[in-house]
């Protein structure tokens, strides 16, 4: 017997459809969960490494503040893509926001320690994991005729999720004390719960041993796909890596290495990382509007802009040039993860799910790699992890460009 909450199935043509109300319905749940959950990801994210710094940690555990969430993150979005896929979004959303309110709690701890936060940050990833791919498989099946669309914006309401964090953290601490900002976040999360749980329609998908390899071949023909190893994906992790990179080393580092320069202070920071979220929300709205055909020159942009955007870091201290590499920096992020996004969660018509935690998977190499590098670096001088931002671009700029021109090869045989 089937549970009352999950009455549809998309994929069984002996059942009936989901009507178009309940999957309009659901888009939009999808979309203000995500806009919420990410405005309490933005604030704890820059939150810990921003308090282990306030209570005398260093650059090292500042940096592993946003790392330990990335470690965990290159294998939690796979587990709970691979669980949503399974369970059905509805159950795996209603899960996972539980445990993250749950989380949110330990912050309050009055005696908590650096490597406590650096804990608390690793649960953050692993909950976190089960959250985004559920909402991006979910909104992409869907939606078949209109993926880059919605996940597109699936992209412009996390991004426009965290705009206000920065200064909505700024301001509590600066008037109520440095872990005021959590009893907000904590607030939120129930009201998410709340609507996921009144709201989100459940459905049930054809198992997935049951699917004709049929619809998988030609989806695969279709978009010169052969495997999850092919050219063109393995460019795609390479710029959610990037993204992955640059995002953390700002979001983890760049508050910090603000109020170090002469003149500046918690304002400015917040200011330029309100700029950054905006613009970068600005540019998936842009790249969700784009071809599919465009996709690969988008995450090439991604990667030439965060080499020019990170070389304006390190080299320029005045708060008029940080914030034009804080508006490029915001585009770069935006193109590097949205078009590779979009290119992998495409090429098939199953598994979303699956496919939508991979994506994520990889980008919890980027962040993982940049904010433990990075903080490394910073203990030597604030300017340095921007110079190995830069770096890191052009490397990946070199690696993108050649599996491109060979992934173009194969689709024009």
């Amino acid at each position: 017997m089937h549970e009352p909450v999950e009455p549809f199935c998309l994929d069984d043509a002996e059942k009936p459809d989901m009507p178009e109300e309940a999957k309009q319905r659901n888009r939009l749940v999808a979309y203000i969960a995500t806009f919420l959950v990410t405005f309490t990801l933005g604030t704890t994210e820059i939150f810990a490494p921003w308090y282990i710094g306030e209570i005398g940690g260093s650059g090292y555990e500042m940096g592993w503040a946003m790392g330990s969430f990335g470690i965990v993150y290159m294998v939690s979005p796979a587990l709970g893509g691979r669980f949503s896929d399974r369970v059905g979004r509805r159950t795996s959303l209603l899960i996972a926001t539980i445990a993250y309110f749950l989380v949110l709690v330990l912050y309050l701890n009055p005696l908590a320690t650096p490597l406590y936060l650096i804990i608390i940050r690793a649960l953050e990833g692993l909950v976190y994991g089960f959250i985004a791919p559920s909402n991006q498989a979910m909104l992409a099946e869907l939606t078949p005729e209109a993926e880059c669309e919605v996940l597109g914006n699936f992209s412009t309401c996390w991004s426009a999720g965290m705009i206000f964090s920065p200064f909505v953290l700024a301001f509590m601490e600066g008037n109520y004390g440095p872990t005021s900002s959590i009893y907000i976040v904590i607030a939120i999360e129930l009201v998410t719960l709340g609507l996921i749980g009144g709201f989100l329609q459940g459905y049930r998908r054809k198992p997935i041993v049951m699917q004709s390899n049929e619809d998988e071949i030609k989806n695969s023909s279709s978009h010169n796909v052969s495997s999850k190893t092919s050219p063109r994906f393995i460019a795609s992790y390479l710029s959610i890596m990037l993204w992955g990179v640059i995002s953390t080393v700002v979001l983890a580092l760049f508050p910090t290495y603000v109020e170090t320069l002469p003149g500046f202070s918690t304002t400015d920071w917040g200011t330029m990382l309100l700029v950054w979220n905006g613009v970068r929300t600005l540019a998936f709205v842009i790249t969700a509007r784009l071809p599919e055909t465009s996709m690969s020159t988008v995450i090439l942009m991604g990667a030439v802009l965060s080499a020019v955007s990170s070389g304006f870091m390190f080299v320029f201290i005045d708060f008029w040039m940080l914030i034009v590499a804080m508006i490029i920096s915001g585009v770069a992020v935006g193109f590097s993860y949205l078009g590779a996004l979009y290119l992998i969660v495409s090429a098939t018509k199953i598994e979303k799910g699956a496919y939508a935690g991979l994506v994520e998977s990889m980008g919890g190499v980027g962040l993982f790699l940049g904010p433990i590098v990075g903080g490394w670096l910073d203990d030597f001088g604030g300017a340095l992890p921007y110079l190995m931002c830069m770096v890191l671009s052009i490397i990946v700029l070199l690696g993108i460009i050649p599996l491109l021109l060979k992934e173009r090869k194969l689709v024009n045989k």
